[in-house]
């Protein structure tokens, strides 16, 4: 990380500090949806050249709040074959090259929370 003379972290590194976690906060949304069955059903939003489907299924638990929760369908990006290989959102998936920032992938998923 380049540092100034006084060995502090220069200004333009901690500019591309903000941006980049400016982009990664709060990239996950979530809004309510009522089906024509009456259900009330939840649409979680993770899209972006940063995020992963992991990030929706973080989303999902926080919307549900410790409930669980049924998905219903999903758009995008991929689900793990097994509950337990369930991945995080953890770190973002930074992309190999600068061309994948601009690349915006939409993922959603539709799920109903438990309870």
């Amino acid at each position: 990380m380049p540092e100034d003379k006084a060995g502090k972290p220069g200004v333009k590194t901690l500019m591309l500090m903000l941006a980049l976690a400016t982009l990664v906060a709060g990239c996950s949304t979530s809004r309510d949806v009522r089906r024509a069955d009456g259900w009330m059903t939840h649409v979680v939003s993770c899209g972006g050249p940063l995020l992963n489907m992991g990030h929706c299924l973080e989303k999902a638990g926080e919307v549900c709040r410790g409930y669980g929760y049924t998905i219903l369908n999903q758009d995008g990006g991929e689900l793990p074959a097994s509950p337990d290989a369930m991945p995080t959102g953890g770190l973002p998936d930074v992309p190999k090259s600068m061309s994948g920032l601009t690349r915006f992938q939409s993922r959603q998923l539709y799920i109903r929370c438990n309870g």
